[in-house]
């Protein structure tokens, strides 16, 4: 039997937070397209909406997450900031 050898901190592995959510697929698209661009990692994931609670979202069916690297997150916020207001204001932005 092989032993593993992780590299670095362990107690720093797997420790992303939530940097915005949208049901608008086009948004996150663009959030990830503008973090792609300024070479932040970040992981894109969505949350199923059940179907009684979807007029509380508009009828959406899924909602869609960015999370970022907890260290890398006031560099994300910046990168946010400098969308468009009118997409910057669909997106719920976590306050970490």
């Amino acid at each position: 039997m092989k032993r593993t050898i992780i590299l670095g901190n362990t107690k720093q592995i797997d420790k992303d937070v939530e940097l915005c959510r949208t049901t608008n697929e086009r948004i996150s698209n663009q959030a990830a397209q503008l973090l792609m661009e300024n070479r932040i990692p970040f992981t894109r994931g969505w949350i199923r909406i059940p179907f009684f609670q979807r007029e509380k979202y508009r009828g959406a069916s899924q909602i869609y997450t960015i999370r970022i690297n907890r260290n890398r997150y006031s560099q994300a916020r910046r990168t946010i900031d400098q969308m468009d207001d009118l997409f910057k204001q669909r997106l719920v932005l976590s306050n970490y």
